[in-house]
């Protein structure tokens, strides 16, 4: 019986191993999934149109998004005819809250920090060894019925990005990450649908925030163009506005 056994069980290890995908497997039906790796290296900047709705407040905005490589990035929406900027120039985060001031100011730390991480215009599973992050492929899991892979993205201050592609495409579903803000600590999902051609890339035009499970905010895209010409004054935080002297009377 041992002499029968052994070799039954060497088979089925090395058909285990042969049916695992590695990482660079992986990667690679990621990036065949977008149109290519030289496509998504080509991408140096996009504009995406469309509407933002505030699931937990029950509002829906126009907007527009703008990122440019590597690290640029403005969000408009418009909320009572009055228009709404938050804008990273690579370096500061600021905004234009017009409910409160028409003046632009610089966001407060965290909040700025986070935009400013956001504005990464890198794909991370692209650009990670160029980064000096650490990737790594966990398996294969299921997400809401769909088989995913899952992969570990630890970056060099240690933050940890998970990322969920689909197993038999490659596509991004969704990616995830703890976020602390304060003392308080989140599980922050972001999930991608709705993906459409456009100029050869695979784009998600269904954008989902999801905080501790529950929907925060969802991005519903009508249009998104690639590699539009970009002015850097775009994420510029305008100058104060001089109050006008008036001229003393003699």
């Amino acid at each position: 019986m041992k002499k029968i056994t052994l070799p039954i069980l060497a088979i089925l290890v090395l058909g285990g191993w042969l049916s695992a995908q590695t990482l660079d497997e992986v990667l690679a039906m990621n990036y065949q999934a977008h149109g290519g790796l030289e496509k998504l290296q080509s991408l140096k900047s996009w504009k995406m149109t469309g509407k933002l709705a505030i699931t937990a407040q029950g509002l829906e905005m126009p907007m527009v998004l703008v990122q440019k490589h590597p690290n640029k990035m403005r969000v408009e929406t418009t909320f009572q005819d009055k228009t709404i900027i938050q804008s990273y120039d690579g370096a500061k985060a600021w905004w234009i809250m017009p409910f409160l001031s028409e003046e632009a100011q610089e966001m407060p730390q965290e909040q700025g920090k986070v935009f400013g991480e956001q504005a990464d215009f890198e794909n991370p599973l692209v650009v990670y060894r160029e980064k000096g992050y650490k990737l790594e492929l966990l398996g294969k899991e299921e997400m809401e019925g769909t088989p995913v892979f899952k992969l570990k993205l630890t970056k060099t201050d240690g933050k940890e990005v998970y990322y969920f592609l689909d197993a038999e495409s490659g596509i991004d579903l969704k990616s995830s990450l703890a976020l602390k803000m304060g003392e308080t600590e989140s599980l922050v999902e972001i999930l991608y649908g709705d993906y459409k051609a456009v100029d050869g890339h695979m784009m998600p035009f269904s954008i989902e925030n999801r905080m501790d499970g529950k929907p925060q905010m969802q991005m519903t895209l009508e249009k998104i163009e690639i590699n539009p010409a970009v002015d850097d004054a775009l994420f510029t935080m305008p100058v104060k506005k001089e109050a006008p002297q008036v001229a003393e009377q003699k």
